[in-house]
C-alpha cells in the first residue's frame, strides 16, 4: 500500500512530484477524502485490503501535525488489515520531524523512516534550497535511532560544484551516523519542476560520484541490492521490492498510482479533484491500462534488472514465452560482457552495468 501525502512547507526546485502548501483545513479535508477512498476500496474488494507493507510518502508526511497523524493512523487501523510482520515506512524531512512524531509512530508500529538528507554539506543544501542543515539531519538520525527505527538516508549527487571530496564527506558521515540503508539519486531536472523551466548551471553527469559510492559503500558494509539502494544485510526495503518484482500495490491519495494483477492504474493528480471526487462519493481512480503480454514482459525485465537479483530466466520464459526472452537476450549480444553477470539461471547487471543501466534498458524498451 502506497499513501501519498500531497503537502510540503516549501517546494524544492528540482522536485516534480505533486505537492502543495497546505493549510490545516486542506489537510483535514484530505483526511476526510482519504476515509472515503478507503471505504470505496473496501466495497470494491469485498473486504478491507490486507497490507504486507505500507509506505507513506509525499510530499512531506511530516507536514502533518501529531494530531493529524493520529487521525491518519486511526483511519488505517479502521480500514486496513495488516499482516503481523507488516513493514510500515514513513518519509520525513529533518526540518519538520519532531520527537512527538517519533513517539506516535513507534507506538503505531512504524519500522522504517526514510529521511530526506540529500547532502551533509551545508553549502550544497543551500544550493538545493533545502531548509535544514547538516547538523539538523544528523540530529534527526540520532533521535530516530534512539527510538529504535531502521533509518534510511537519501543523498543526491551530480550537484553543481560537488567535488568527489564533498560527496565522500556526505557518504562517510551518513555511513558513520548509524543508518542501515542509503539511497542515492542523481540530480535530474524534471519537466514540471521549478528548475525544469529555468535550469541551474553547473549540474554534473555524476558518473564518477556514482562509481565512488558503489566502491565506498560496499567497502563500508552496505550491499547494492538495487540501482539506487544500498543496505546493511537484512535491512532492504520490502515495499520498494514490491515494485521491482511486480507485486500488487494499492494506491491512496492524489497522484498515487498502483498495480493489480497486470493492470496499472492511477488516481487524479490534484488535491482539488481528489476532494471533488470524495464529495461525489466516487472513486479517485482517473485511468487504467491493461498491459499487453510483450509490454508487460519488457517492463518486467527492466524492473528485474534494477536489482542485484536480476531476471530469473526460467520463470520469465514460463510467464512471457520463449520468443520474448530470446529477443531480449539477442538484443544484449552487443552489450559488453563485463556489464552483465550470469549466476546460474539469473541474469543481472554488474556494478559497471549499473553505471550505464539506462543505455542497457533502452535496448529492451
Amino acid at each position: 500500500m502506497y499513501l501519498h501525502v500531497p503537502f510540503c512547507f516549501q517546494k524544492c526546485p528540482y522536485c516534480a512530484f505533486y505537492s502543495m502548501r497546505g493549510t490545516k483545513n486542506d489537510i483535514d479535508a484530505y483526511l476526510t477524502a482519504l476515509e472515503k477512498e478507503l471505504l470505496w476500496w473496501k466495497v470494491y474488494l469485498g473486504d478491507k485490503p490486507r497490507a504486507l507493507s505500507i509506505y507513506i510518502g509525499g510530499g512531506t508526511p511530516t507536514c502533518l501535525s501529531v494530531e493529524q497523524w493520529q487521525r491518519l493512523i486511526d483511519l488505517l487501523q479502521r480500514y486496513v488489515r495488516v499482516n503481523s510482520d507488516v513493514e510500515i515506512s514513513v518519509e520525513a524531512n529533518p526540518d519538520s520531524l519532531t520527537e512527538e512524531h517519533m513517539k506516535l509512530w513507534k507506538g503505531w508500529g512504524v519500522k522504517r523512516v526514510s529521511l530526506g538528507v540529500q547532502s551533509l554539506c551545508d553549502e550544497e543544501l543551500l544550493w538545493l534550497k533545502r531548509t535544514h542543515t547538516a547538523k539538523r539531519a544528523l540530529w534527526a538520525i540520532d533521535r530516530l535511532l534512539h527510538f529504535g527505527f531502521h533509518v534510511s538516508g537519501d543523498l543526491m549527487f551530480g550537484l553543481a560544484g560537488q567535488s568527489l571530496r564533498k560527496w565522500h564527506t556526505s557518504l562517510s558521515n551518513l555511513v558513520h551516523s548509524g543508518v542501515t540503508h542509503i539511497s542515492i539519486y542523481q540530480l535530474s531536472i524534471e519537466e514540471g519542476s521549478v528548475w525544469g523551466k529555468n535550469p541551474p548551471s553547473g549540474v554534473q553527469n555524476g558518473y564518477v560520484h556514482y562509481r565512488w559510492a558503489q566502491w565506498y559503500l560496499e567497502k563500508s558494509g552496505f550491499s547494492q541490492y538495487e540501482i539506487a539502494s544500498f543496505s546493511r544485510p537484512g535491512y532492504e526495503c520490502r515495499h520498494n521490492q514490491a515494485y521491482w518484482f511486480e507485486k500488487n500495490v494499492l494506491p491512496l491519495g492524489p497522484s498515487a498510482w498502483g498495480y493489480i494483477d497486470g493492470t496499472r492504474f492511477w488516481n487524479v493528480k490534484t488535491l482539488a479533484e481528489y476532494l471533488k471526487r470524495a464529495t461525489m462519493n466516487i472513486s479517485p481512480v482517473e485511468g487504467k491500462e491493461r498491459l499487453t503480454l510483450e509490454k508487460s514482459g519488457r517492463e518486467s525485465a527492466v524492473l528485474a534488472l534494477r536489482t542485484s537479483r536480476g531476471i530469473h530466466i526460467p520463470s520469465f520464459e514460463e510467464r512471457y514465452g520463449e520468443d520474448l526472452i530470446n529477443s531480449i537476450l539477442f538484443e544484449f549480444e552487443n552489450v559488453p560482457e563485463d556489464c552483465l553477470c550470469w549466476k546460474g539461471d539469473f541474469l543481472s547487471l554488474s556494478r559497471k552495468g549499473m553505471r550505464v543501466a539506462n543505455s542497457i534498458w533502452s535496448l529492451i524498451i
